[in-house]
């Protein structure tokens, strides 16, 4: 009879707590947020469920923050064309047209505890200062934006290709500085930075498997951080200050070299163990000797080298399939490698 009573006594207590938790969540009707506010401050709930209610993302931050310590929000709200919910782990923001405020943007993040995507590229308003603060404090939350690099050059921080597609004339050129702001584009593959007042490379250290550079007509004098650039395959560098080559010896699955018009070198040897080389573009380098372009052409028997060419793209340079492939990759800032392609 004893362990009968101790049966029913755990049933009941198991439903009890079934009870408890079903009605943890209080779900009234608050239609304002002037409403929710009194009625929060009235009963102070552990956990409340405003239901189907049209309130944007500041106001339900407002009501979460008048609730107790560790207290629990539910809604699913609708903010002009855009339904979110305290469910959500990814929140599209372009559908606003309207445009969102930073005070909306900190709100969302509070209210929603499981974001973990949240887009809002086409937003001018979320700039830099605003991003860059919240991502260091919600590290969880992958954030999709436009990054300015200066005030006439900018990328989606989800490009994975990126070119400033600069001419000799460019009036408004990126200086190394301005390139520190690239460390937001994590998954960049490919950079064309030609014609800017690039004198450091350190902003390649967020990109070790960068596979495409373009950097002609840049001040460059040092090359050390192309060294850590070990999956690159194409390197235009035409028109740089660099005399020392050594840092390229590291990358060795370089395909396509273009130093034409570098009048500072006149060591070519770093290159000599990077086999995979197919074509060099290596003329109007006044520093190398007859006898060094006769060794690096036997040092790489099966590479197209160009010592004797006309301008720094000229000759077909830019007219191989790999290029004409590149190309269409910056112009959609998407990057395909070329492998792939032919894989296909």
């Amino acid at each position: 009879m004893t362990g009968l009573k101790r049966m029913l006594t755990g049933v009941l207590c198991l439903l009890l707590l079934i009870s408890a938790c079903a009605a943890g969540a209080e779900q009234v009707k608050l239609k304002t947020v002037e409403k929710a506010l009194d009625y929060v401050k009235k009963n102070q709930p552990a956990e409340l469920d405003l239901g189907e209610i049209k309130m944007k993302p500041q106001e339900l931050k407002k009501i979460r923050d008048a609730m107790p310590e560790g207290a629990i929000l539910h809604f699913s709200s609708r903010w002009g064309v855009l339904t979110f919910t305290d469910q959500d782990t990814e929140i599209d923001l372009n559908k606003l047209k309207n445009g969102v405020s930073k005070d909306a943007l900190a709100g969302l993040l509070a209210v929603v505890p499981g974001l973990r995507k949240v887009t809002c590229s086409r937003h001018y308003r979320m700039t830099n200062d605003v991003i860059v603060p919240l991502m260091a404090q919600y590290p969880d939350v992958e954030f999709v934006w436009h990054i300015s690099l200066n005030g006439n050059h900018s990328l989606n921080s989800a490009d994975t290709a990126y070119s400033t597609f600069n001419t000799p004339m460019e009036k408004h050129k990126l200086t190394s500085a301005n390139l520190e702001n690239l460390q937001y584009a994590k998954g960049l593959k490919a950079l064309d930075l030609g014609h800017n007042k690039i004198t450091s490379l350190a902003f390649l250290r967020f990109f070790p498997d960068l596979e495409f550079l373009i950097l002609g007509d840049n001040p460059i004098e040092d090359l050390t951080p192309l060294g850590e650039l070990k999956h690159l395959q194409y390197l235009e560098m035409f028109s740089v200050k660099a005399t020392d080559l050594s840092p390229l010896a590291n990358c060795t699955e370089l395909l396509d070299l273009n130093l034409t018009y570098c009048s500072g070198i006149t060591d070519l040897s770093p290159l000599d163990g990077i086999q995979t080389l197919e074509r060099c573009w290596l003329s109007h380098m006044s520093g190398i000797t007859a006898e060094e372009e006769a060794r690096f052409i036997e040092k790489h028997p099966t590479a197209e080298c160009n010592f004797h060419g006309g301008d720094a793209t000229g000759d077909g340079w830019r007219h191989h399939p790999r290029f004409k492939h590149y190309k269409g990759c910056l112009k959609s800032h998407q990057w395909i490698s070329f492998s792939e392609i032919k894989a296909e």
